[in-house]
């Protein structure tokens, strides 16, 4: 029995030297038959089997195969190239450039595949290394810069404020600006609700592949309702076939304040000159050299450290692969007492079931718990309230040892209006975001014969959000001052449903169809249930149940649509030269009256190869595309009737809503004509893409002030058009490319300009609710740019300069408090991306150019009525001869000469009253990141028992330089769709918190 087992034991042995000596280790290099140079990423498989590698940034590969078997080596836009294993344990391999696929393949709407250079409209495309170069946890914020045509603006530099982004301006005044987002071919939700941030932010950069931006009317066509305003198709990482990949990576931030307002440091609190302690102005006498003056803006903002691990599992075979990834982000902030703790996991896989049916199965978690001390627009803006804090008191003083508030001054008997420290509500008042998110996608292909090809989707984004705010007791209020508490729980389902067939195919030798045909179906469901409490009886303890019940207020709220759609896709090519498309999509929408519920949208695309009818145009590529497209936009959720509200009052009851509901509503449309031009040169070293569009939105669904006798505050009407106007180009190349270095670099350019066309009725202007401040406001005029700005002025001869009085002050014009005084639009804007990379080294950064477009600086105005402004350090009291002219009995002007005080009374009464002083036209250039990179040599790496190894460097928003006289000129106070008021706020400083500086390092590791 010994013996045999023996045997066994030895045969086995021998057996497994024997495969074992079989294997062996092959190492090359493929390059590129064009250039010579190395090729990144290609892969290396062993044919048939699971066995499989890619190669690194130099081209170079490591894999162990046996002789006879045979490597096939693949890469996108290359002729796959196959080695039968031989005895050479060096195998190195040449691709060459495949003609019918070398075309860069984007993603386009429906999730469709198509190439770039068959396209007949304008798309961007953003790779996900360009993405995470940017080093923000917001997708939305990363993308400034990198996309010609988008207008991108945060609401401040805090993990739990909101970004917006419009591509190609405004298409409505009162809805949604902001583009369709699509992960994965379903839609998934991007709201920002209770001020926080917008829940883009949720998924992690690190999981995405690429990002596709469908910016015209024509591209986004097939999608119908809300096409109007572009989409981003965002496609994640996939599985990989080949052997097991396991690659990690930890970055570490440190974040610094940014650019800030500036204040005076030389008058103390009061009024008129004279010191007043129960004053919280600062327009009093002189600070003596014994006053201690605080830096209260300094003082309050912190250095915060953040950190980011990720990682990733990838690989497969030829039948089915998979992807599994995992986040975790535990972030500071500037901001005292705020922090974000955010959790992704991802599970995603590929099964070609046969060979005609192939299933791709996704499910994500996500956790994003948020805390936010800044609560709410405090004193109109979010930090307001420290920029006025008079400089006498330290900001840091605001609590007991017992944890009492600490006032600064207090009249006794009248605490609940004391004067205290911004940090006691920062610090005891904060608001918490919870948010738990769970999406789920399923996509089968079925290819029963040759160029046909069906496809089902279904997919769902489920978010669970609980938002939470307190009051402490004690904290300065007429309402609250006994405490208050806020919380809302909410449920929101976004469901998509898609089934297309494709067909594509030669009917001709030269002639090539492509035809889609399909239908979707869209549900939109979102419940809550939310309560206020007001007064606890017990003052630590914060919550309804110590509350008296007549001070708490329970309510639930319930918001559901449901659109269905048939769609259709045809298109022609003619050889590489020419192709037409026209598409045409129905709608039918729950949130317009039955007579107005369908509506159709259609587009028509052309395009031209010209390069292709010359001969020797190997070198070179042109092409001139145009489309046209038609696209419509329901109305917001239940504003067809007019609805009851619960009533607070003793006894309880309903009372109508003040938002009037309108049966008579149609949807909104909007058509854009594009015209653009591709062209490439020196084997695709130089490539440039220009666009040019009109845009017009017509029965634009508004919702204005009426008479109060109407029974209502606003009325939902389609009441008004506008048009945009632009021009974006995009220039991209390879400078330099060496063996050792190579220098790539992208110029995005655009400039867009708007005009209101016409309103309903009687109507002039439209003031935004969320940005009413005292002496401008965010409007749109008449026949004026819609991202306007509209407030007092001073009185002005024909000839436009100011009338001064006889007492030597400018006056006032008294008949213009909704003048329009600003274009907050750009007047140009260029983002320039450079790429170096030397050896083992690389360098990027992105730099980010604003030329013109004004700015509307409430946050100055606020600090120049309270005294503390800069610019009253410099002026006031000083003696100064205003530029204008006099008006004489005869009816004309002379200059004027009289010289005046610049007092108190002039900058309460007369400075602080007129709009005009607070609109700045702002140019800026700022670095938005800057990266260095080391690659470990794969030859070190492997004795580390690592497949590659990568340091970084980085910055963030490092610096800026602008003419801007207040914080950072990137504002937005309010955040997307303000008060549903698309974008209300953007180019609007009220209390802006800055963006960051931040210095990141990080490490990846491939295993």
């Amino acid at each position: 029995m010994k013996k045999k087992l023996l045997m066994l034991f030895l045969s086995t042995f021998l057996l497994t030297v024997n495969l074992m000596a079989q294997q062996i280790t092959i190492t090359g290099k493929v390059t590129s038959a064009d250039d010579k140079l190395g090729i990144p990423g290609v892969s290396v498989r062993v044919k048939g089997g699971t066995n499989g590698v890619q190669t690194n940034p130099d081209g170079a590969y490591t894999i162990g195969a046996k002789a006879g078997e045979v490597l096939v080596f693949s890469y996108i836009g290359f002729i796959s190239a196959e080695r039968t294993v031989g005895d050479a344990k060096t195998i190195n391999v040449e691709l060459k450039s495949d003609s019918k696929v070398l075309n860069e393949v984007v993603v386009t709407a429906l999730g469709i595949e198509r190439s770039k250079k068959s396209l007949t409209y304008s798309v961007q495309n953003v790779k996900g290394d360009d993405l995470r170069n940017a080093n923000q946890s917001n997708i939305i914020n990363a993308l400034q810069g990198q996309i010609a045509g988008a207008q991108i603006s945060a609401s401040g530099g805090s993990p739990g404020l909101p970004s917006e982004i419009i591509l190609r301006g405004s298409t409505t005044l009162s809805g949604d600006n902001q583009p369709l987002m699509i992960v994965d071919g379903i839609r998934v939700n991007n709201n920002a609700s209770n001020g926080t941030v917008n829940r883009l932010s949720d998924f992690n950069p690190e999981d995405i592949e690429d990002i596709t931006i469908l910016k015209g009317a024509a591209a986004a066509a097939l999608y119908g309702i809300d096409a109007a305003s572009g989409a981003i198709i965002i496609t994640t990482k996939s599985g990989k076939a080949g052997s097991l990949q396991v690659s990690g990576s930890y970055k570490s931030f440190v974040e610094t304040m940014g650019r800030t307002p500036r204040q005076q440091a030389i008058y103390t609190t009061g009024t008129g000159g004279v010191y007043d302690e129960t004053s919280g102005s600062s327009w009093g006498r002189k600070f003596r050299y014994d006053e201690t003056i605080y830096n209260n803006i300094n003082r309050f903002f912190e250095t915060a450290i953040t950190h980011d691990a990720n990682f990733n599992v990838n690989g497969g075979s030829e039948k089915l692969n998979y992807y599994v990834s995992g986040g975790y982000r535990n972030a500071g902030s500037m901001i005292p007492n705020t922090d974000q703790e955010k959790i992704n996991l991802m599970v995603k896989g590929t099964a070609k079931l046969s060979k005609k049916i192939e299933l791709t199965t996704s499910a994500s978690y996500i956790k994003n718990d948020i805390q936010e001390g800044l609560v709410g627009a405090n004193a109109g803006g979010w930090i307001n309230s420290i920029l006025l804090y008079p400089r006498r008191y330290d900001i840091q003083s605001y609590q007991k040892p017992n944890g009492d508030p600490l006032y600064a001054y207090v009249e006794p008997g009248n605490e609940n209006q004391a004067r205290i420290s911004p940090m006691w509500g920062v610090m005891r008042n904060p608001r918490n975001n919870n948010v738990d998110r769970f999406l789920v996608n399923n996509n089968i292909t079925y290819k029963p014969i040759e160029g046909l090809t069906l496809a089902y989707r279904l997919g769902q984004d489920f978010t669970s959000t609980k938002y939470r705010r307190v009051i402490t007791p004690g904290t300065p209020s007429s309402t609250a001052f006994n405490g208050f508490v806020t919380e809302n729980n909410s449920e929101t389902k976004f469901i998509t449903s898609n089934l297309t067939a494709t067909y594509d195919k030669k009917i001709a030798t030269d002639l090539r169809l492509t035809a889609i045909l399909g239908g979707s179906s869209e549900y939109y469901d979102n419940r809550g249930v939310s309560y206020e409490a007001t007064g606890f009886l017990v003052s630590d303890i914060f919550s309804p149940n110590v509350v008296n019940r007549e001070n708490v207020i329970v309510s639930e709220a319930i918001a559901r649509r449901q659109r269905y759609a048939v769609f259709g896709d045809v298109r022609l090519e003619y050889k590489n030269i020419a192709s037409i498309g026209v598409t045409g999509r129905n709608d039918w929408t729950s949130t317009l009256p039955a007579n107005a519920r369908t509506f159709y949208s259609p587009s028509y695309s052309a395009s031209l190869t010209y390069s292709e009818l010359f001969e020797n145009s190997k070198n070179w590529y042109g092409k001139l595309r145009a489309s046209f497209a038609r696209v419509g936009k329901d109305a917001p959720i239940y504003r067809t009737n007019s609805n009851l509200r619960q009533a607070y009052t003793v006894g309880g009851g309903f009372v109508n809503d003040p938002i009037g509901g309108n049966p008579d509503l149609g949807p909104e449309k909007t058509q854009e004509l594009e015209f653009g031009t591709e062209l490439s040169f020196f084997k695709n070293r130089l490539n440039i893409d220009v666009a040019m569009y009109e845009r017009k939105s017509i029965d634009m669904i508004m919702t204005p002030r009426v008479p109060l006798p109407s029974g209502y505050v606003i009325m939902t009407f389609n009441a008004g058009s506008l048009r945009n106007r632009g021009i974006e180009f995009s220039v991209s190349g390879t400078p330099i490319k060496t063996d050792n270095f190579t220098w790539t670099a992208t110029l995005n350019g655009w400039k867009n300009r708007s005009k209101m066309l016409n309103f309903a009725g009687d109507i002039v202007t439209f003031i935004y609710t969320n940005a009413q401040l005292n002496a401008g406001a965010a409007a749109t005029t008449l026949n004026k740019p819609v991202l306007g700005i509209v407030g007092s002025d001073y009185r002005r001869n024909p000839d436009g300069y100011i009338v001064v009085d006889a007492n030597g002050y400018p006056i006032i014009d008294a008949s213009t408090k909704e003048r329009y005084i600003g274009n907050r639009e750009p007047d140009f804007n260029f983002g320039l991306i450079n790429n170096f990379k030397y050896k083992q080294f690389s360098l990027s950064f992105l730099w980010d150019f604003r030329i013109g477009g004004d700015i509307l600086n409430a946050s100055r105005q606020g600090m120049m009525s309270n005294g503390i402004a800069y610019d009253i350090g410099e002026w006031r009291d000083k003696e100064f001869v205003f530029n204008g002219v006099v008006q004489q009995g005869d009816g004309t002007y002379v200059k004027n000469t009289k010289k005046v005080v610049l007092d108190y009374s002039y900058f309460a009464n007369n400075y602080y009253q007129v709009g005009t002083n607070f609109v700045e036209k702002v140019n800026w250039a700022r670095v938005r990141y800057i990266n260095l990179g080391y690659q470990l040599p794969t030859s070190f790496a492997n004795r580390l028992g690592l497949k590659g190894a990568r340091f970084e460097l980085g910055a963030q928003n490092p610096f800026v330089i602008t003419n801007y006289s207040g914080g950072d000129p990137e504002v937005n106070s309010a955040g997307p769709n303000a008060g549903g008021s698309g974008a209300s706020t953007m180019g609007v400083d009220n209390g802006a918190i800055p963006l960051p500086r931040t210095f990141s390092l990080g490490i990846n590791i491939t295993l």
